[in-house]
């Protein structure tokens, strides 16, 4: 028989009654520590045959010692039942109650066969047999915890088959030991199924983003750069680790850090044009080796971002080379770092106090 995992998501998990838990993505509650109460009722899963048998559940949780869960399982082939009463009884619309207390579904899942289990997570279900399986949870404690990847597997194991018809009794001795390599082999697939996700740049973990960029050789420790920034700059490192040194590289490295436009100045290059066209450098940009780069941004670039480009820059320049970063104002000034085009202008008198972070620029009065 194929292999039937049940994988509950989120579409489910709003289908469901949550209470004390927050949402977080896909898969995963989170626990909300203003809440007095944790439970989950899932909605049923429909095993859509009768006296269909279940084979395991599994879920992660991450929690403090001193808090403790327990799990309610029933399967059963009734989605209603006549109580003590005569009234016919939902057994879905009964556990989705918010009504009703965690204390009294318990109760109610036990007398309709149901099994309670104490801190598991990983649980066999050869013991129920039915069409609809109900799950609930319930937790106390009001440290941190989540839960998350809730799955049910309808079969349990996969070699059962392999063997001869008197060692398949169910839930047998040995058939539950022959579980236990099931249940590893499973969980490893599962792993092998997904590892796209951890090679895919857009949805894996950042720890692993920085791993990747160690593996071209380049330093991304330190948690500095934003995530998006550093999810683009690992999906072009290949490219740029080769073109490591060019003019281009830094260009388009600095795109990426500081999201300005930029202009990359080679002195190198106004050196040359100096010389060709009988031209004075003044001090100032153009005026250090020919090694050096200057780079012009258009806009204000703070010391924050100013250290993170420093440090991914000195990963990818030639070695004797200076870069020298200048920003610009948003309007060319005479006497400061800007071009002599027709915007041009006679700078604006302006008062400042020290220690403000502001440009000493223009024509300055300290107050």
């Amino acid at each position: 028989m194929a292999q039937m995992v049940y994988s509950i998501k989120k579409n489910r998990l709003k289908r469901s009654y949550i209470k004390g838990f927050d949402l977080n993505g896909d898969t995963e509650l989170v626990l909300d520590k203003n809440s007095l109460f944790h439970e989950i009722f899932l909605s049923p899963l429909d095993g859509v045959e009768n006296e269909r048998y279940w084979g395991r559940l599994h879920f992660d949780i991450r929690l403090s010692e001193d808090m403790i869960y327990y799990v309610h399982v029933l399967a059963t082939d009734q989605d209603q039942y006549y109580d003590d009463d005569g009234r016919l009884v939902d057994i879905s619309r009964y556990l989705l109650d918010e009504s009703i207390d965690v204390t009294r579904k318990a109760r109610f899942i036990s007398e309709l066969g149901g099994k309670r289990f104490v801190g598991l997570n990983d649980i066999l279900l050869y013991e129920l047999k039915g069409r609809y399986l109900y799950i609930g949870i319930e937790l106390y404690g009001t440290e941190e915890a989540t839960i998350s990847n809730i799955k049910v597997d309808a079969i349990g194991d996969n070699f059962m088959n392999a063997f001869p018809e008197i060692y398949k009794e169910r839930n047998s001795f040995f058939h539950r030991y022959m579980s236990l390599f099931s249940s590893v082999y499973n969980d490893m697939q599962d792993e092998i199924d997904h590892v796209y996700e951890v090679l895919d740049l857009d949805t894996c973990s950042t720890e692993l983003l920085v791993t990747y960029g160690s593996w071209l050789g380049i330093d991304l420790s330190g948690g500095f750069l934003p995530d998006d920034v550093l999810r683009t700059l690992v999906k072009e490192l290949y490219y740029l680790s080769k073109i490591k040194g060019t003019k281009e590289c830094l260009t388009r490295l600095l795109e990426i850090l500081i999201g300005k436009e930029i202009i990359v100045i080679e002195h190198s290059y106004l050196k040359n044009f100096a010389q060709n066209v009988d031209t004075h450098i003044s001090e100032g940009i153009g005026s250090g080796s020919v090694y050096d780069v200057t780079v012009l941004v258009k806009g204000k670039v703070s010391e924050e971002l100013k250290h993170q480009v420093s440090f991914i820059i000195d990963q990818f320049k030639p070695i004797r080379s200076n870069i020298t970063l200048v920003q610009m104002d948003n309007s060319a000034v005479l006497d400061s770092n800007a071009f002599m085009d027709m915007n041009a202008m006679i700078p604006h008198e302006k008062q400042i106090i020290l220690d403000e972070d502001v440009s000493l620029d223009g024509i300055i009065t300290l107050k």
